[in-house]
């Protein structure tokens, strides 16, 4: 089984970068290859809204984007992770968000085999919106992708970097998760 994060936060061992790191710790102790993709260190340009994906059946732009279609064809599960800003995921989520358009085609579906299981993974600072706004992103990847939503993690009050190590249960419930997707 083939496991990936995609980290969207811009803090280098953030918060967010924890508990995706630590879901997919799990995923590897029960068996799983993983990779991870942190999104602000990869070249990845904007969706130019010009349809060659639609035509050609792949995206135009070689950037490194590239890389992350080619793990998405070939993984089992998916960990998508992002604090939330000003109510809503990352520009650089929402930028990966946005080029996963090349991997659909308008009135066939999904150009990626779909039952892949699917993680998500938030924090936030002082809002309360998070968990709501990952549902929506949820709804997304179940209407997009066919994928199984097997959680949602995270939790608010964690806007200090490193604050998530002072929360041992939410740190289990990110391992734990890991190895259910592999096994489950």
């Amino acid at each position: 089984m083939k496991v990936i994060g995609v980290i969207g936060s811009p803090r280098k061992g953030g918060n967010t970068e924890i508990l995706v790191e630590r879901v997919l710790s799990g995923a590897k102790e029960a068996g799983a290859e993983v990779e991870i993709f942190k999104l602000n260190e990869l070249n990845i340009r904007p969706c130019q809204g010009c349809n060659f994906c639609q035509e050609n059946g792949r995206c135009q732009q070689q950037d490194d984007m590239q890389r992350i279609y080619d793990a998405l064809y070939t993984s089992d599960a998916l960990v998508v992770g992002s604090p939330i800003y000003m109510s809503y995921v990352t520009a650089q989520t929402k930028l990966f968000l946005d080029r996963l358009y090349a991997l659909l085609k308008i009135g066939e579906g999904s150009r990626i085999h779909g039952g892949k299981k699917c993680v998500l993974v938030y924090t936030q600072g002082g809002g309360t919106d998070g968990e709501k706004i990952m549902n929506e992103i949820a709804g997304f990847f179940k209407w997009a992708f066919n994928m199984e939503i097997k959680a949602i993690i995270g939790n608010n009050n964690l806007n200090p970097a490193g604050e998530v190590a002072n929360r041992k249960e939410l740190l289990e419930k990110a391992f734990e998760v890991g190895k259910e997707i592999v096994k489950g």
